[in-house]
């Protein structure tokens, strides 16, 4: 016996029924392109980098390190540097525009991307001229800083946007590891300003590419909500 008109009906609606808020997100981002895009932006940020330090080791390997800013400001290591930067926040730029969503933790995502990207493109810029006087130099540091900022804050909230497993807390760890050296290298106490750039980066990009993965297969925006 046929269901009476409002059951055909309800039927037919329920197979029109707009997507779910978890399959709009799913269909509307393409994780695994974003996640390919961080890590192609770190790989080329891990190899150009340590095409730099070949050229020219002492910059950074002394004693009283310095950091890649170093590079930055000769011939021989500008062009590696400027790659290991640029495509950095190339790539970085790229998965933001592939977070292209109205959920509040993907566009959330965005920001950071977008964020870190932006000021990494202010950073890289700084090093060609921050040598040349006080003012300079203000500006680049204070860039720097911005950035320990955001990165640190970022981690955070990924942090928060699930139960964390113990990886999640040794990406923490490293990254504010880094930021910690960064600060107290600033303050003169030690002088790892280069390993502090490196831990701090490596702990970052482990934070994204884990969280963009986890928006592929467990993120559903309904997952959560309390955590946004």
């Amino acid at each position: 016996m046929k269901g009476s008109f409002y059951e055909r009906n309800g039927a037919a609606m329920d197979s029109t029924a707009e997507p779910t808020l978890n399959e709009t997100t799913t269909a509307s981002v393409d994780w695994p392109r974003t996640t390919a895009d961080i890590v192609r932006g770190e790989v080329a940020f891990l190899v150009f980098t340590a095409a730099s330090v070949a050229l020219h080791p002492g910059f950074v390997l002394e004693r009283d390190e310095g950091g890649m800013s170093n590079y930055g400001l000769h011939a021989k290591t500008a062009v590696p540097y400027t790659l290991a930067l640029f495509l950095l926040a190339l790539y970085s730029r790229r998965a933001a525009l592939a977070c292209n969503n109205q959920d509040t933790r993907v566009r959330r995502l965005r920001v950071v991307l977008n964020s870190y990207s932006l000021i990494l493109v202010l950073v890289l810029a700084s090093s060609y001229v921050y040598s040349l006087d006080a003012a300079l130099t203000d500006v680049h540091f204070a860039l720097g800083t911005v950035l320990i900022l955001v990165v640190g804050t970022a981690s955070l909230w990924m942090l928060r946007l699930r139960p964390p497993v113990a990886r999640d807390w040794l990406f923490l760890v490293v990254q504010l590891s880094g930021d910690v050296l960064a600060l107290i290298t600033a303050l003169g106490v030690v002088h790892l300003l280069f390993l502090a750039e490196i831990l701090a980066n490596v702990g970052f990009a482990s934070f994204l590419i884990r969280t963009s993965q986890w928006f592929r297969h467990e993120g559903s925006p309904q997952t959560s909500r309390s955590r946004v």
